[in-house]
C-alpha cells in the first residue's frame, strides 16, 4: 500500500485543501472530502422514481470509488439491500470508518445492516486487484480535477469495465469517468430536500444489463 500519510503533519491535517496538494504530488487520485452527490442519491432512493436504485443495487457487491468522509455510500447500499459495501478512500479512510459507525449506531433500529469495509487505497490500485465480472461500482463527484491525468482516468475506466458484473451497472453521478465501451443512460432528478438543485446520474452497462431492467441506452 502507498504510504499516503508517512508525513505526520499531513496525517493530522483535516483541511482537504492541504491534502489535495499532497495527493497531487503522489500522482494518484486527489484528495477531496465528497459526500453531497452520494447523499443526493441516497435521499432520492426513497422517492418513487428513485426506487429504481433499489432494483439496481439489491444483492450486489457495491464498491464506491473515492468515497470521501461521509457515510452515504454505505447508507445507500444498505437502504437498497446490497450484499455488502466497500468504500475506497485513500485520504479519509479513518474519518469514513468513524462516520459509517456513527451512522449505524444512530440508525440501528431503522436500517438493515450489511457487511462493509473501508479500504485505504487508490481507486486504480484497488480495482486492479479485483476479479473480473464481480462488482457494482459507484462514483460520485470523481471529476477530472481530482484525477491525475487522462491516462489514469482511462486505466480506471478499463478496470471498471473488467470488474463490473455482467448484468450490473456502473453508477456515475457528477463524475467524469466514462467507460466508452459500455452503453449508458442519463437520469436527472431534483434533490428531495432541496428541489432547486438538479442532480444527474449516468448508468453504464452492457446490453444485457439494459435489457434485464428494461431501460433504453444511448
Amino acid at each position: 500500500m502507498i504510504p499516503y500519510f508517512s508525513n505526520s503533519k499531513i496525517k493530522e491535517d483535516r483541511d482537504w485543501r492541504a491534502r489535495l496538494n499532497f495527493s497531487r504530488d503522489l500522482g494518484t487520485g486527489f484528495a477531496a472530502p465528497g459526500g453531497e452527490f452520494t447523499r443526493a442519491l441516497y435521499e432520492w432512493s426513497f422517492t418513487p422514481d428513485g426506487s429504481l436504485l433499489k432494483n439496481l443495487l439489491i444483492g450486489r457487491r457495491v464498491v464506491e470509488l473515492g468515497a470521501g468522509m461521509m457515510p452515504y455510500g454505505y447508507a445507500l447500499a444498505s437502504a437498497c439491500g446490497a450484499k455488502n459495501f466497500v468504500g475506497i478512500e485513500p485520504f479519509y479512510s479513518d474519518i469514513l470508518t468513524r462516520s459509517i459507525k456513527a451512522y449505524i449506531h444512530t440508525n440501528d433500529k431503522v436500517i438493515e445492516r450489511i457487511p462493509y469495509k473501508v479500504v485505504q487505497d487508490d481507486m486504480l490500485a484497488y480495482l486492479s486487484k479485483e476479479p473480473d465480472n464481480l462488482l457494482c461500482i459507484l462514483a460520485c463527484g470523481i471529476e477530472d480535477c481530482i484525477l491525475p491525468d487522462q491516462n489514469y482516468r482511462k486505466r480506471v475506466e478499463n478496470q471498471i469495465v473488467r470488474t463490473l458484473e455482467g448484468d450490473c451497472f456502473f453508477l456515475s453521478s457528477h463524475s467524469d469517468l466514462f467507460p466508452q465501451s459500455l452503453k449508458y443512460f442519463e437520469i436527472t432528478f431534483r434533490r428531495p430536500l432541496n428541489t432547486k438543485v438538479i442532480d444527474r446520474l449516468r448508468l453504464h452497462g452492457s446490453c444485457d444489463a439494459f435489457e434485464k431492467y428494461e431501460l433504453k441506452y444511448i
